[in-house]
């Protein structure tokens, strides 16, 4: 009864949006002006499963995003427009490319994507279908906002192209989505071996020649990342891997950007980097983490230690420094909390400090990416000679690792930091995390601190007694 009750409520759905593509084709159109632009048509639809539908879509290029307070959810299938390059982005003539077609008159079109974290082209191979950036607009999607589930069709008008043309087109990859609300997941392959980049001994000398760095006096703090490599039997699902993710934490930013089959970035991010709605700028500052506890008492004091912690509160001073100055370039009215706060998750806690500020006229949102990204939290202090330290030592590249992703729309855009995150190959899942290296870091306990983090990871796929012990390598 439930199969054929969601069965028809989707088939349903599908008929009216085909009937709206149709009158938009046959009337509308006429009544518009004689300009390319987006059009955004939507048919409610009764709740369901995003993920799950997501999943069983044959089309191979699927997006997926959900906010940390659980505001909007969206599930997009294929790519109605896409701007994506492997050299350097140049960040106002791509923001001036989305502001030419997002209009108040589609308020829920959005441009979704990420850029890479240091801006400089791609070499590797495991991060080329990514690009230096990569912006898309769905061509559908479910849209879920408030309560109200919407199945939505982008489609970017050109009057020098045939409207049967272009109407067919619709037709045709309208009738591609499907929905079996017995649909089940793909289960996780079996595990074959891990790979960890750089190993412990070199963790090591990366940790001490950070620490060199700070006694030259070039550095207060570096952010230094490591890659955990791990191989399956076969294919890895990603939005199988994200739904699993959901499940385990409700406080987190959740993204899947699969650019072709078998490639895909996924992540839940505690991290906001910003939200502006038109003048208002939010962002704020993590850093500093601890485990949660297993008991009431554990965890408050774990909460405390880390309350307390000199080295914990300096890293943490070096972000919310770094906010307020670039908050104070671009706003007016800058305001924050003047201790930090704990941002508790499922299995770690955070030192957390919101900031915001009105910005003035002229910013952009370019000017805002530019000002804010990399934080302290994930490159280090100052920003220039961190990030130069860190591609002296790191032996891989981040890609889209600890890098902003998000959406932007007409009057509103946000994006989070990508931490917390894997990037899928195919057979092969690799994890990242990075650790804030101060003056007085021990190289043990920061291996531990990314072996808390990942392990995090995969205890929540249930694979972490099978794969925590690291496969010494060079």
């Amino acid at each position: 009864m439930m199969r054929t009750r969601n069965n028809v409520d989707f088939s349903q759905a599908k008929l009216s949006l085909a009937d709206k593509l149709k009158a938009f084709f046959i009337h509308d159109i006429f009544l518009l002006p004689n300009t390319d632009k987006f059009i955004r048509l939507e048919v409610p639809l009764n709740s369901l499963n995003l993920l799950s539908w997501l999943q069983q879509q044959k089309n191979n290029i699927k997006t997926y995003w959900s906010d940390r307070e659980q505001k909007f959810e969206m599930a997009g299938v294929g790519e109605a427009d896409v701007i994506h390059g492997q050299q350097t982005i140049d960040l106002a003539s791509c923001f001036n490319h989305f502001h030419k077609f997002l209009s108040p008159d589609c308020k829920n079109l959005r441009y979704y994507g990420g850029i890479n974290f240091n801006g400089k082209p791609i070499l590797a191979s495991c991060w080329q279908g990514f690009g230096n950036y990569r912006f898309i607009v769905p061509r559908f999607e479910l849209y879920r906002d408030n309560q109200n589930t919407s199945l939505v069709c982008n489609f970017k008008l050109q009057h020098s192209d045939s409207y049967n043309r272009q109407l067919e087109y619709l037709l045709n990859e309208l009738d591609e989505l499907v929905f079996d609300s017995f649909y089940k997941s793909k289960e996780l392959p079996e595990f074959i071996k891990r790979e960890d980049i750089p190993n412990e001994r070199d963790w090591d000398q990366n940790i001490n020649m950070a620490l060199a760095s700070f006694e030259r006096g070039e550095t207060a703090k570096i952010v230094l990342a490591r890659q955990a490599i791990f191989e399956f039997l076969g294919q890895v699902e990603p939005l199988t891997v994200l739904e699993i993710l959901k499940k385990s934490n409700t406080r987190l930013f959740r993204f899947c950007f699969q650019p072709s089959e078998g490639n895909a970035f996924i992540g839940g991010s505690p991290e906001r980097l910003y939200f502006r709605l038109e003048k208002l700028l939010q962002t704020e500052a993590i850093a500093g983490t601890r485990s949660r506890g297993k008991s009431l008492r554990e965890d408050q004091k774990f909460g405390e230690e880390l309350l307390n912690s000199d080295k914990d509160l300096r890293e943490h001073k070096f972000v919310v420094h770094s906010l307020q100055g670039a908050l104070a370039q671009m706003c007016h009215s800058v305001g924050l909390n003047r201790e930090p706060m704990l941002l508790k998750l499922n299995k770690i806690q955070h030192l957390y400090t919101p900031c915001n500020g009105i910005l003035f006229d002229e910013v952009s949102d370019a000017e805002i990416l530019s000002k804010l990204h990399p934080t302290p939290a994930v490159g280090g202090y100052p920003k220039v000679q961190a990030l130069e330290v860190i591609e002296q030592i790191e032996t891989f590249e981040r890609g889209w690792y600890a890098s902003p992703v998000g959406w932007v729309g007409h009057d509103s855009s946000e994006f989070v930091v990508g931490i917390r995150s894997g990037l899928i190959n195919n057979n092969k899942l690799s994890l990242f995390s990075g650790a804030g290296i101060v003056q007085g870091s021990d190289p043990q306990e920061e291996w531990q601190e990314i072996e808390n983090k990942i392990g995090t990871f995969l205890q929540i796929m249930k694979y972490f007694d099978k794969i925590k012990t690291p496969i010494q390598i060079g």
